[in-house]
């Protein structure tokens, strides 16, 4: 596609932002836009930038710690041209600026011609860990509009049969999240909706990085990922020496914006902590490695034992009905016979607040008890079975807007990382596990 355009827009913020302005550069390359602009207010690091087109929409959440943003939006689907919006939102979804443009049809740009209704038969959607693929069969048609949707990006294409009436492709999600529902319509050429489906987008878990020799040798952390895609209700014991059983619930926290459930984000996070902890030396236990097989509490905190854990963080993500309500928080055990052979409860409170704090100096929260405490009781099932040292941490708000579009983000799971990272760093060394560096 040639396009030959580079426009360059002053952004004026809108009444309710800081007077600040955001000078936004783009640039119309073949196939799509490149941008650069700089915001900041209050330090905060993150922007959203939306853009839509008769072809396709996108959301991307952008981290710059200099509040200056840059990249590139790719529209592969825009070949035709027509007006782009494209815009930039806050974590409150504030609008900040916005821009519309037209854009040139590709000089190869021909529109689909031909029949395009047919009775669709066999769809099969399969997942990927890029996307997902499609196929199936119309007899007598010439094309079809096949057309996606989440809430990351959507986009609808003209597809075309093979000799034997066959369709079928890939569909490519870069904005997408992992483990996030897609619909997807086979349309006529005139948008009759002839079939529908929903896939979701598959998870491929990352091999771990060699081990290597760092100021945490000769610890071993277990790394429990809260929850899985496919849970369900179990009793269990409360702890050895307590009494009673809990029928746990297999509900968990959802995105208020990004509609992500618990699961895959304490996942893809226990993985960026997997690899911090094995760049510091340590070894790791990781309870599950995929998002589907349901595991109990019993039989997390036995892997963890069988692995000769140290200590075991289970990762989770908190929900309120308040959507102003933010923070971490730090669980320990208390009364088990498991828990007071590791540590009396002010001993596990001193090492709940190493971690937490760590955390709080990581994210840039400051240290006080409005952003998370410590909590030492018998809650949780899985942290009175533990053999080790063990904490259930919070990561944060889920029902909280902006605290979920964070949990989302690659960057914010690795400052969480660091930030757990270093506290089981001070744990191990107040319980003698390592000599200081």
């Amino acid at each position: 596609m040639k396009r030959y355009m580079i426009l360059f827009l002053v952004l004026l913020m809108l009444p309710f932002t800081l007077p600040a302005q955001a000078a936004m550069l783009l640039k119309v390359e073949p196939d799509g836009i490149g941008f650069t602009y700089s915001y900041s207010l209050s330090g905060e690091v993150f922007t959203i930038l939306l853009y839509s087109t008769p072809q396709e929409t996108g959301r991307l959440v952008l981290c710059a710690e200099d509040g200056q943003f840059s990249g590139e939006v790719a529209l592969p689907l825009s070949n035709a041209g027509g007006r782009l919006k494209i815009w930039v939102e806050d974590l409150k979804q504030r609008k900040l600026a916005e821009v519309k443009l037209d854009l040139p049809a590709a000089d190869d740009y021909q529109a689909p011609s031909g029949d395009s209704h047919a009775k669709v038969k066999n769809l099969t959607l399969n997942e990927t860990a890029q996307g997902f693929t499609w196929s199936f069969d119309a007899p007598e048609c010439d094309y079809l509009i096949l057309y996606y949707r989440n809430k990351q990006e959507s986009g609808k294409l003209p597809v075309y049969p093979d000799e034997n009436d066959h369709f079928s492709g890939e569909i490519i999600l870069p904005m997408t999240y992992s483990r996030t529902l897609s619909t997807i319509q086979i349309q006529s050429g005139k948008g009759t909706v002839l079939a529908e489906k929903t896939v979701r987008k598959g998870y491929e878990y990352p091999a771990a990085p060699a081990p290597q020799e760092g100021r945490l040798s000769g610890v071993i952390v277990a790394i429990d990922p809260g929850h899985q895609e496919n849970g369900k209700p179990v009793k269990e014991p409360i702890g050895p020496g307590l009494e009673g059983s809990i029928v746990g619930s297999s509900g968990m926290a959802q995105g208020k914006v990004t509609l992500r459930k618990e699961y895959i984000i304490t996942m893809e996070t226990a993985v960026k902590l997997r690899d911090e902890l094995i760049r510091q030396g340590a070894t790791v236990v990781m309870t599950r490695e995929e998002p589907y097989n349901f595991l109990s509490n019993l039989d997390r905190c036995a892997k963890a034992e069988e692995g000769g854990a140290h200590i075991m963080l289970r990762l989770h993500c908190d929900t309120r009905a308040d959507q102003k309500k933010q923070g971490l928080s730090v669980y320990g055990p208390r009364n088990s016979d498991y828990a007071k052979a590791v540590a009396d409860p002010d001993t596990y409170r001193h090492m709940g607040e190493l971690l937490l704090n760590a955390m709080k100096n990581r994210l840039g929260y400051a240290i006080k008890d409005s952003t998370g405490t410590v909590h030492i009781n018998d809650q949780f099932i899985g942290n009175n079975w533990a053999k080790m040292i063990c904490f259930l941490v919070e990561m944060g708000f889920m029902s909280n807007p902006e605290e979920d579009v964070k949990l989302a983000t690659p960057e914010y799971q690795q400052w969480l990382a660091e930030g757990m990272a270093q506290g089981v760093y001070e744990i191990a060394l107040f319980r003698g596990l390592i000599q200081p560096e």
